[in-house]
């Protein structure tokens, strides 16, 4: 299939070319540990896309109103989360010795909101290794590729949102978000011409598939469904686990993608292969999930602007798997 692509910088590979530069090497053939080994700089991926002169150039070309919005969903949401995690738990006390000074605390699974999955989150199955050939053993023992190295260099780039949830609304597409309903190529591909969406290399993806919206109703209509929706195996809309997903996604060089559900692509998806094990393991693209979007659709309809300066500020974890999000974007 043909599809709307971005110009390839030169020695960025297609996902064809890697195949076959990786012919006969003791890797998986979409292996694209292409930014080196052993330094700082391989150990950020695709956010080596968000070179200053990017980052100078969203801001000039997206900046227009000064216009905030805050991507955190509640910290203690969903409240029961999917995949048989645990809710955050929030509490505040009083400092001890006196009772007019403050705390918080939190004791919480990082994964169980607004949060980005890092490069120690999830390695290739088959080749049983993570990104950058990093060995399981090295996550319960060592720091390298933790999140501290994506807060050292900060996440900020150009946003784009393909709003599909309200494109099949308005689509007559009607589906629920709490379905294993899978969004392809093709409607990604028409919500992007019905945007006006043109994409750029190291681009931020953020794909609405109305997960939040269809949580905010549940809870008013029906809450056991979102108990079932925080089983170990929920069903889940997302993009689709697919050959041509895979090859979209990678050519496209996004610097991170992220989705308002709690997995980026659709769950349960293909039986043989996860896009986690190709976004994280293989590419070094950052997933990011539970995304609290339904604001920002609605300031990107009012615009008529999906485009945007995207911020975030991942935890300096020294060897973290996973950061809250901690992200927002500005019109």
């Amino acid at each position: 299939m043909e599809y709307m692509k971005a110009q390839f910088p030169k020695g960025l590979p297609t996902l064809k070319e890697l195949k076959a530069a990786n012919s006969g090497k003791e890797v998986p053939p979409e292996t694209a540990w292409i930014w080196g080994k052993d330094d700082e700089i391989a150990k950020l991926g695709r956010i080596n896309l968000l070179t200053p002169e990017r980052i100078r150039s969203a801001k000039d070309k997206e900046v227009k109103d000064g216009d905030v919005v805050s991507l955190n969903w509640d910290i203690k949401l969903p409240s029961q989360p999917a995949f048989g995690r645990q809710p955050c738990k929030h509490t505040i006390s009083t400092v001890p010795g006196s009772e007019y000074i403050f705390d918080d605390w939190l004791d919480m699974n990082i994964q169980s909101g607004s949060q980005w999955d890092g490069f120690r989150h999830y390695g290739h199955i088959g080749h049983k290794k993570l990104y950058n050939n990093l060995d399981p053993s090295e996550v319960l023992s060592g720091t390298k590729c933790g999140m501290n190295v994506m807060s050292d260099h900060g996440i900020v780039g150009r946003g784009v949102l393909l709003d599909y949830y309200s494109w099949a609304l308005e689509n007559g597409k009607p589906y629920d978000p709490l379905t294993s309903h899978a969004i392809t190529v093709e409607d990604l591909e028409a919500v992007a011409r019905a945007q006006g969406i043109t994409f750029e290399v190291g681009d931020i993806l953020l794909v609405r598939s109305g997960y939040t919206a269809r949580y905010y109703e549940l809870e008013r209509e029906n809450p056991q469904r979102l108990k079932e929706a925080g089983v170990e195996s929920p069903n889940l809309a997302g993009v689709e686990q697919s050959e041509e997903m895979k090859e979209w996604l990678h050519d496209h060089y996004f610097a991170a993608v992220a989705g308002d559900a709690p997995a980026f692509e659709v769950w349960p998806g293909n039986p043989d292969w996860k896009l986690h094990e190709y976004l994280l393991a293989l590419w070094g693209v950052l997933i990011g999930e539970m995304f609290d979007l339904e604001a920002l659709s609605k300031q990107c309809k009012a615009k008529k602007r999906w485009s945007f300066l995207f911020i975030s500020s991942p935890l300096n974890s020294p060897g973290g798997v996973a950061s809250l999000a901690n992200a927002l974007t500005i019109h």
